[in-house]
């Protein structure tokens, strides 16, 4: 469902009013079979004036909501209308479309086929598309990984704000550049472990660590990441998660532990598909919210391969194209622009 602003609301309807593809009844239904919406098109009043109808269509698809997964009734018909529409029409509804995240997003794999004998043992069990089956083991080393995984909290002359982060070494943290872009905040940075929800919704025991003013700091905005030093050794408790350079591909999945608006933990595990590997980043579609920038991405084995940083309309950095999508920095180039006394820190 579509919450748009009422300015936003009118001046939507004083545009869509004025096009030629949308002044009779008939032209307004060819365009939402144009933009697939054929089987929900018998439920909109079509007819009247173009305002009165085209404020008819814009309530109906925007409290309608989702017709597949991965797009919005509203954002099908907005984005056909964009790609036949004039220069300074298609600028108005980009920006619409941008605002409300109703661009349309990569596609996850298509199921494209059976996999399995025909045979009438096996036809009631079939492993559709790639196959998801994991031990239940794959459950238990998640929860290993997310012990290491911790909320970050910071205090500045900027304001206060939160972020993720997760232990790369007893006393070592790695988050965001933006998380934590200087030295001069760590003593007033908090860093909260096992900040966490049972199944009940019950809050779990916490414990806090502050940044160690003098320790350890090394930040490079480019690729936006800080690897911190904590007082006293939070992985003896906690545990921290290895670095290595792992190999990345197209349409492996990807599992993301975090601290989304800096609620209790939570984990993006479903229909997580890296769309793009290339340069330094690695990008893919998944679940995130601000907040969750530091945190881990991990692959099936639950190895750290890159360090969520950003997400929305993103650039792929090799092709220049842009998709809307969540992106992280591969942990190999991190790994690279460390000084070799960190990375030493780091095999330790």
């Amino acid at each position: 469902m579509i919450y748009l602003e009422p300015e936003d609301r009118k001046q939507l309807i004083a545009v869509l009013k004025d096009l030629d593809e949308l002044k009779t009844e008939n032209s307004r239904l060819l365009m939402l079979k144009t933009a697939g919406l054929e089987e929900i098109a018998s439920n909109i009043d079509l007819s009247g004036s173009a305002f009165i109808a085209v404020s008819q269509i814009v309530s109906y698809l925007s409290e309608y909501g989702r017709l597949t997964y991965d797009n919005e009734a509203l954002g099908l018909f907005l984005n056909t209308l964009k790609g036949i529409t004039r220069s300074q029409q298609q600028d108005y509804l980009g920006r619409l479309l941008n605002k409300y995240h109703m661009e349309p997003i990569a596609a996850v794999p298509n199921v494209d086929d059976w996999r399995g004998e025909e045979t009438p043992a096996s036809v009631r069990e079939k492993i559709i598309g790639e196959n998801t089956l994991r031990p239940i083991a794959f459950l238990a080393e998640g929860l290993k990984v997310a012990r290491s995984v911790v909320y970050i909290g910071v205090r500045s002359v900027e304001g206060n704000f939160s972020g993720t982060g997760f232990l790369v070494a007893q006393d070592l943290v790695l988050t965001n550049n933006h998380v934590i872009a200087s030295a001069e905040i760590v003593a007033n940075t908090l860093f909260r472990f096992n900040y966490e929800e049972s199944f009940q919704g019950e809050a779990q025991s916490v414990s806090e660590y502050r940044g160690k003013a003098g320790g350890i700091f090394y930040t490079n905005p480019t690729l936006d990441y800080t690897l911190v030093e904590v007082e006293g050794e939070p992985g003896q408790e906690w545990g921290w998660l290895p670095l290595a350079a792992k190999n990345v591909r197209v349409n492996d999945r990807v599992n993301i532990i975090q601290h989304p608006l800096g609620q209790p933990k939570q984990i993006s595990m479903q229909n997580n598909f890296v769309q793009y590997v290339g340069g330094d980043a690695i990008q893919y579609v998944t679940s995130t919210m601000p907040g969750s920038s530091g945190s881990p991405v991990c692959n099936d084995n639950w190895e750290v391969v890159a360090l969520h940083h950003a997400g929305g309309n993103i650039p792929e950095p090799t092709t220049g194209r842009t998709y809307y999508r969540n992106e992280g920095i591969w942990i190999g180039s991190i790994l690279d622009d460390l000084p070799e006394e960190l990375r030493s820190r780091l095999r330790n």
